[in-house]
C-alpha cells in the first residue's frame, strides 16, 4: 500500500513541476527531454549486438566518476546510459560518442515508464551510481534483472533522515542485488537500514580512479601566472572568490560556474565589481586566443564559459579553489584539481566528499572561510615551494586510494556471468 501511495505522490509532483522543468531547458533539448522522461522509445531500440547494461549516473560528477567504469564495460557490453541533468547528459554524450553507448535522460519513476525503458532496450542489469534510491525504478526492474549500487555512501545527514523511513526503504533495498559501498562505514550505515549484509561489499570510491586527457591552450603561457581556478562555483561564490582576488598582487582567476545557464548573471557580476580596475582585464573563455594581447594587463579574469573543460583546465593552474563549499551546499569534487598536484583550497562545507578530512590532517588541503581567503590566496600566491609541497603531499594519498573501479567491473562481470542471464 504504502509504494501505491508513493506512486500516487509522485504522479502528483511531477505533473506540477513538469510546465516548470519542460521550460527551464533549451529549446533545442525540450522535445527530447520530454519524450525520453515519458520513455516514448521505440518498441525495440538497438544499441550493440552484444547485451545490454543499464547504467544510471544522475550528474556529471556521477559520470566522469563511472566513466571508466562504462569504458571498461563497454567492451563487453552495449551500454544505456540515463543521467538526470542536462550538464550531465551533455557530458555524457561527449566522453561516449565512439563507444556503444546510448545516452538518455531518465524516465519519470512511474512503473510505466520503467516498464517502456526495460522493453525498448532490454537490458540484462541495471547499474546505478551512488546512491539514487528511485523505488519504482529499482523495484520495477528488480522483478526482470539484476540491480546493482556501486560506489554507494551515505552521508550521516541522508542516514538520520533514511532512519525514519526505514521500513519504507528496506525491501526496496534488499531487492538490489548487490551494493558496493565506498568504505566500512557506509557497509555499517546500510546494514542499520535492514539491507541484509552478504548483500554489501566494500570496494572503495570509484571517483579516485579518474583519468583525465590533457588539453593544451594556445594562450596557456600567455596569461599572468599565478593562475587560480575556481571550479564548479555556486551563487554567491563568484563574488566573494572574485572580491577576494581583486585584493591579491598578481596573476589571473578562471571562473567556472558550476550551471552553464548562469554564465550570463556571472559575467555580469564580474563585470561590475572590475569596471573601476583598469588593471585588471576581463575575457570569455570562449573569446581567448593566442592573438588576443592579454598581456597588456597585469592581472585577468577569465569566464570559463565552456562544458568539459574544468578538469583538464586545473592542469595549468597554481591554485584550486573548490566551489560549493563556501556556502551550505556540502562542496564540489577536488579530485580533479589533486589529479594535477595542485594545491586545493575550499569553504567551510565539504560534507558531500568525507574523505578529504585525510587530506587535511595531513595538510595537503586549505579550509578557510570567506573571511581569510585573500590572505590565503595572497599566501599561496607569494610561496611557490608551499604550494608545490601541498599539491605533492594530496597527490600521494589520491594514489593510495585508486583501484575501485577495477574491483567493481570485476565483481559486476563475476555476478552477471555466473548468474548467466
Amino acid at each position: 500500500m504504502i509504494f501505491w501511495l508513493y506512486t500516487f505522490l509522485y504522479y502528483l509532483a511531477a505533473g506540477t513541476l513538469l510546465p516548470r522543468e519542460y521550460f527551464k531547458r533549451p529549446r533545442d533539448i525540450r522535445k527530447r527531454w520530454l519524450k525520453e522522461k515519458f520513455a516514448f522509445f521505440k518498441k525495440k531500440e538497438h544499441i550493440s549486438q552484444k547485451k545490454v547494461v543499464w547504467i544510471h549516473a544522475v550528474s556529471i560528477g556521477e559520470v566522469n566518476a563511472i566513466s571508466n567504469l562504462l569504458k571498461n564495460l563497454a567492451s563487453e557490453y552495449g551500454i544505456l546510459l540515463s543521467t538526470v541533468t542536462d550538464t550531465g547528459n551533455q557530458v555524457a554524450f561527449q566522453k561516449f560518442k565512439n563507444l556503444p553507448v546510448k545516452v538518455i535522460y531518465l524516465p519519470f519513476d512511474c512503473p510505466f515508464a520503467i516498464k517502456r525503458t526495460l522493453n525498448a532496450f532490454n537490458p540484462s542489469a541495471l547499474v546505478i551510481a551512488e546512491t539514487e534510491i528511485w523505488p519504482n525504478l529499482i523495484l520495477t526492474a528488480s522483478k526482470k534483472i539484476p540491480v546493482f549500487l556501486i560506489n554507494a555512501r551515505l552521508s550521516e545527514k541522508s542516514f538520520e533522515r533514511y532512519k525514519k523511513i526505514r521500513f519504507f526503504l528496506k525491501p526496496i533495498l534488499n531487492s538490489i542485488s548487490l551494493i558496493a559501498v565506498q568504505d566500512k562505514k557506509y557497509k555499517e550505515r546500510f546494514k542499520a537500514l535492514g539491507v541484509s549484509e552478504e548483500k554489501i561489499i566494500v570496494t572503495g570510491n570509484t571517483k579516485f580512479d579518474i583519468e583525465i586527457s590533457p588539453i593544451y591552450f594556445m594562450w596557456e603561457n600567455l596569461v599572468p601566472r599565478p593562475i587560480v581556478v575556481a571550479g564548479s562555483t555556486h551563487f554567491p561564490e563568484e563574488k566573494l572568490i572574485t572580491e577576494a582576488f581583486i585584493e591579491t598582487s598578481s596573476g589571473s582567476l578562471f571562473l567556472a560556474p558550476r550551471h552553464p545557464e548562469r554564465f550570463k548573471e556571472v559575467e555580469e557580476t564580474v563585470r561590475s565589481l572590475i569596471k573601476e580596475k583598469k588593471e585588471i582585464g576581463f575575457y570569455k573563455l570562449s573569446t581567448l586566443s593566442e592573438n588576443i594581447k592579454i598581456d597588456a594587463f597585469p592581472k585577468l579574469i577569465v569566464l570559463v564559459d565552456k562544458i568539459g573543460v574544468l578538469a583538464p583546465l586545473y592542469r595549468i593552474c597554481d591554485i584550486a579553489i573548490i566551489g560549493g563549499s563556501f556556502i551550505p551546499h556540502g562542496g564540489q569534487n577536488p579530485l580533479e584539481a589533486i589529479y594535477w598536484e595542485k594545491p586545493v583550497v575550499f569553504g567551510p562545507s565539504m560534507e558531500n566528499f568525507p574523505f578529504i578530512n585525510e587530506f587535511l590532517m595531513e595538510k595537503a588541503c586549505l579550509q578557510v572561510t570567506k573571511v581569510y581567503l585573500k590572505d590565503i590566496l595572497e599566501d599561496l600566491i607569494q610561496n611557490a615551494d608551499k604550494r608545490i609541497e601541498m599539491g605533492k603531499k594530496a597527490y600521494q594519498i589520491f594514489k593510495q586510494k585508486t583501484g575501485a573501479t577495477d574491483r567493481i567491473s570485476k565483481m559486476l562481470k563475476s555476478f552477471l556471468e555466473y548468474k548467466s542471464f
